[in-house]
């Protein structure tokens, strides 16, 4: 707002006008100019102020998420090559093996951390969306755990390299292009463990569910699982406009598919659940913002049968905890290992 200072004093000698008059007039001219402020700014004009904010702030973010996605393509599309998932795992004294198989067409790889061995049970690996098969690195290369188990991770249908790009949002076709490499693998006298994360963990319970002779137990973290607590983030529309979708990575498109498919998915296989007659173990961040922990877990209290389902609550943890806090998860594994061979 404009004072009034001396302002009327040198007005007054310039224009010869006695200062009193002047002042009168400018203190005048001064509560008109601050009077057309206060029009200016009526409550409903700055509501409509802040939301035009809000819009040009939203598009600032999406324009520099555009430029994160081009400058990061490579690191976005969740792939790695055969050449350096071998090197990886060498660091870490590991003669990892990649291998392919045809599921109705479709090509599919799947990492394995050592040569496999008949006489241990295997641990499956499910990643999310988006994702790959080393989201699971960290527990391929465990020392310890690869002395209990032959340890697999897949790439799913549409990432890593298993037709990456092309979308396969149905759970049960996800499931059940991952089941033959179960049969491979897994037996009735050796059966398996099952790993799943976030839309990963009800493709996992999905196969323990087709392969109950061969799965013996399903491990889910932050698992998607409530049809009715699915959460949809504006980012998403980025992957799905003609003006911006050729910006994004081919991972996140085929995530976002997914993402509005999944509550129809999942509400196929919401009276599913309780016919699986295996330990079902879920370990759930409590501050998830991605999968949200209350929703998710009452639904599965409610559809898996209680004899077999045991939650492992991860206090004050959000959606990436099997990236930090693999020691927790590892504990699981071990132990439900330590029950299928004894």
């Amino acid at each position: 707002m404009l004072k009034n200072h001396s302002c009327s004093s040198i007005i007054s000698v310039i224009f010869r006008v006695p200062n009193h008059t002047m002042k009168a007039r400018l203190n005048n001219s001064i509560r008109l100019f601050n009077d057309s402020l206060k029009v200016c700014y009526l409550p409903d004009q700055k509501r409509r102020v802040r939301k035009a904010q809000k819009k040009i702030i939203l598009l600032l973010s999406a324009f520099l998420s555009l430029l994160i996605f081009s400058a990061c393509g490579a690191w976005a599309s969740f792939r790695t090559s055969d050449k350096k998932v071998l090197k990886q795992f060498a660091k870490k004294g590991l003669k990892a093996q990649t291998h392919y198989v045809t599921y109705q067409g479709h090509s599919l790889r799947h990492i394995h951390s050592k040569a496999y061995d008949s006489l241990l049970p295997t641990l499956y690996f499910v990643h999310g969306a988006p994702g790959s098969s080393d989201n699971f690195n960290a527990y391929l290369t465990d020392s310890l755990l690869n002395t209990q188990a032959n340890l697999i991770s897949f790439d799913r249908l549409g990432y890593g390299y298993s037709e990456y790009g092309k979308a396969y949002p149905d759970i049960i076709q996800q499931a059940a292009s991952l089941c033959p490499q179960v049969k491979q693998y897994s037996s009735a006298e050796n059966p398996g463990l099952v790993v799943g994360w976030s839309y990963g963990g009800p493709i996992a319970a999905k196969m323990a569910l087709n392969s109950p002779h061969l799965i013996g137990g399903a491990v889910l973290l932050a698992p998607a699982l409530d049809p009715n607590a699915e959460r949809y983030f504006a980012m998403g529309r980025l992957a799905e406009w003609k003006l911006t979708r050729w910006f994004v990575p081919a991972s996140f498109v085929v995530a976002q598919k997914e993402k509005r498919a999944h509550a129809s998915s999942l509400s196929d296989l919401t009276h599913e659940w309780k016919k699986i007659q295996s330990p079902v173990f879920m370990l759930h961040g409590t501050k998830d913002n991605i999968v949200p922990y209350a929703p998710n877990t009452e639904f599965a209290k409610q559809h898996f049968d209680t004899k077999y389902f045991t939650l492992y609550p991860v206090e004050g943890k959000g959606h990436i905890f099997p990236m930090k806090e693999t020691d927790r998860v590892l504990e699981v594994l071990l132990t439900e290992l330590d029950r299928l061979t004894n």
